[in-house]
């Protein structure tokens, strides 16, 4: 296993550092300012691949110091552009996706006012349905609940298992959240896998587990799962990978029930994508209402651009939202629910929300666990 800490001025010298000597496809294992806010300050990355530890230092440049930072998100550096007219694109899409957001929800609401029956007055002053849209999307807002996982590093470890459809990106938030509590909170995590269905999985699994030398089995029967929870009594945290299928599917989740079912401290977290169409979200959350999902997992954050309907919907459902996944990257692209990001992504969009991590210029090792 070759892991590689790199030193530079800034976060973009660090990460052209990263590419240049490990490649496109090296892990990100975390990402922080050293001595921040002193003269010595400098961006830390430390990137995995194979072999042993090394550093790689890049001197401080005239240019490097000029260098902008990169929008959250979106890898482009926007050196040969003005700052002030980044800002103003930036604040045009955002107002842009705000508005479009308020029209979505006014246009439910519309819905929802057609089928209770109520009669459309005959002239509508347009300030008050404004007011009255923002207030109906809010209360929509404040009816998520939020519940980040707590490890309490007690005799019995927590036990989550992931599951959801095919696609949702189970895998990739089984290891962000074992990286989050590996390297965050010094938590012991073991990762088990159930996924014996899709081709390769169970190698990208065991190939995070190696990188951040994390124990990894793989688990193909009912007694594998038992045997292999018993063996892993001193961890802190196990995390199960399970398979993806079609939630249409009402043997997979009977099966999955079944395997459950001798283990009272299994948790399972639904892993939803923030893609899915509203009709198919309300399928995903029945099929798997039999499992008593503890709380939601909500992945692709950035992979859309609507989200009044995920609202709605996570909210009718009453279950609670405990993480939100937003890139590739792991851990980095991984954020604990709280309202403050649900208030923001669901009153203004991706821009709002990307905007609002550059302002608060959150850094890896500064997100929350906690809501």
């Amino acid at each position: 296993m070759k892991i590689k800490r790199f030193e530079a001025p800034d976060n973009i010298t660090a990460f052209a550092l990263v590419k240049k000597e490990l490649g496109e496809n090296a892990v990100i294992l975390s990402s922080k300012t050293l001595e921040k806010g002193s003269r010595n300050a400098r961006f830390e990355v430390i990137a995995a691949m194979d072999y042993e530890l090394e550093t790689v230092t890049a001197p401080p440049t005239e240019t490097a110091r000029q260098k902008a930072p990169s929008t959250y998100g979106d890898h482009s550096f926007r050196g040969n552009v003005p700052k002030q007219k980044a800002e103003q694109k930036d604040r045009g899409e955002i107002n842009f996706e705000s508005r479009d957001l308020k029209m979505r929800f006014s246009r439910m609401l519309k819905e929802q006012t057609r089928k209770e029956g109520l009669k459309k007055p005959a002239q509508k002053n347009k300030s008050a349905e404004k007011t009255k849209v923002e207030k109906w999307r809010d209360s929509i807002i404040d009816q998520i609940h939020i519940n980040p996982l707590k490890i309490k590093k007690s005799t019995q470890p927590e036990i989550l298992a992931l599951v959801g459809p095919t696609g949702v990106g189970k895998t990739t938030s089984a290891a962000k959240l074992a990286a989050w509590f590996s390297l965050r909170e010094n938590c012991r995590v073991t990762l088990l896998s159930m996924d014996c269905y899709r081709i390769g999985a169970t190698d990208q699994l065991r190939t995070y587990a190696r990188i951040m030398r994390l124990p990894c089995e793989i688990v193909l029967r009912k007694k594998d799962l038992a045997d292999a929870i018993s063996r892993h009594q001193d961890s802190d945290l196990i995390i199960i990978d399970t398979a993806g299928k079609s939630p249409y599917d009402p043997d997979h989740v009977a099966e999955l029930k079944n395997w459950f079912a001798p283990f009272d401290s299994i948790q399972p977290y639904l892993v939803l994508s923030a893609s899915t169409k509203k009709e198919d979200i309300k399928t995903i959350i029945n099929s798997y209402t039999p499992l008593d999902i503890a709380s939601l997992i909500i992945s692709k954050v950035d992979e859309t651009r609507t989200y009044a309907t995920l609202c709605q919907e996570i909210a009718t459902s009453s279950l609670p939202v405990s993480y939100l996944a937003c890139g590739q990257r792991v851990p980095e692209d991984f954020l604990a629910a709280s309202r403050p990001y649900l208030h923001t992504l669901f009153k203004k969009g991706w821009q709002g929300f990307a905007a609002m991590l550059n302002r608060t210029e959150l850094k890896p090792a500064d997100w929350p666990l906690t809501a």
